[in-house]
């Protein structure tokens, strides 16, 4: 899949603009400030109905404006899709071939973007939250079910919690220890199944970007007592046990939304032992698996957004995914400095330049 063209009216810094993309992509370049990131963001924004780095769509009107409008092209699969996102400061409309969406979640059928962030190294060495972000993601870009479970579970977690709050009876928390229980098993599962298509391949993209110097691995760590692998009777067990310690807390204290993934550099947890050059090789790998996974599934290829994620990589590391990316996607790379990427042999917008054009036109 591929964009190939953009406009863009009071989104950001940007008041009003239009670009057209290479089937390669493009290198993205200016000065810190200049928009880099906002042009990538505008496009991703169709992939998943919200801002990468805001979950408020006020914060994208440009300022003194009372709206921003998005519109793009898109050839999905060898077919020619229009995209439309409007947002004001009470409501917001996303059209796909001039028809409204009935529920952001759509838009993942259509369109899969992987955006490489500067900020990814969280997955390795932040919070739980960051690796649970990154797989729900990932593995509703790879299978649509999920969403559905994930939206479901959310719902019953919610419920759930606020019984607590409440002078419950034993039935009433078992029946919804029972449903948070099933749905809860059944996004276990489709973790699990993805993780094992996962990481055999992210075993072997790290050992392509680090030469066969490491050895990566990765494991489902739950939050509850698992060792038979009956996740749903294990997880019920569990509430049981630990009923007195929610009803203090007043929320749930086992579950999907609080497991995590430990990811292994040489034995070693790569949290606490590699250094901030493998945490961002790590992360870059990461993403390239979930852009191949995706691929596989859907029989295309997704759009990459770099926003110069490299520069922290050493020359050979570098090198390597640039050897490994070459001519396979759609590559959008933002950067100050484009020595780290004219290898890529992309496409080159120099935004100084082109906003000014739009200056001059006014």
């Amino acid at each position: 899949m591929l964009i190939s063209s953009l406009k863009i009216k009071n989104f950001r810094n940007y008041s009003n603009f239009k670009f057209k993309f290479d089937p390669e992509g493009a290198l993205i370049l200016g000065d810190n400030g200049i928009g880099k990131t906002n042009l990538l963001e505008s496009i991703s924004y169709f992939a998943f109905g919200k801002s990468f780095q805001t979950s408020r769509d006020l914060e994208l009107i440009n300022f003194s404006k009372a709206f921003f409008r998005i519109e793009a092209e898109f050839v999905i699969q060898n077919k020619l899709y229009y995209f439309e996102a409007a947002s004001d400061r009470s409501k917001k409309v996303i059209k796909i071939n001039n028809v409204n969406i009935a529920r952001i979640s759509e838009l993942y059928k259509y369109l899969k973007v992987v955006y490489f962030s500067p900020n990814d190294t969280e997955i390795i060495s932040g919070s739980p939250v960051f690796r649970r972000s990154f797989i729900d993601q990932a593995i509703s870009q790879y299978s649509f079910e999920y969403i559905e479970f994930l939206r479901n579970y959310k719902r019953i977690l919610k419920q759930r919690n606020a019984l607590f709050k409440t002078d419950y009876s034993t039935k009433e928390k078992k029946a919804w220890d029972e449903q948070f229980s099933q749905v809860g098993t059944n996004i276990i599962k489709l973790r699990l199944k993805y993780l094992a298509n996962f990481t055999p391949l992210l075993e072997k993209y790290y050992e392509e970007i680090s030469g066969n110097r490491e050895e990566l691995s990765a494991n489902y760590k739950y939050s509850f007592p698992n060792d038979d692998n009956d996740v749903y009777d294990n997880l019920m067990a569990h509430l049981l046990r630990i009923e007195e310690q929610e009803k203090h807390q007043e929320r749930s204290l086992a579950g999907p939304h609080l497991d995590d993934i430990d990811i292994f550099i040489d034995s070693h947890s790569a949290r606490n032992f590699s250094s901030q050059g493998q945490k961002r090789s790590i992360a870059i790998a990461m993403r390239l698996v979930q852009a191949e996974l995706i691929k596989e599934k859907d029989d295309d290829t997704p759009i990459l957004m770099f926003d110069d994620v490299l520069a922290d990589l050493d020359k050979m590391r570098t090198e390597r995914i640039i050897e490994m990316l070459k001519g396979k996607h759609q590559i959008f790379i933002a950067t100050p400095n484009i020595t780290n990427y004219r290898s890529f042999g992309l496409p080159e917008i120099d935004l100084k330049h082109e906003l000014g054009k739009t200056s001059e036109t006014k």
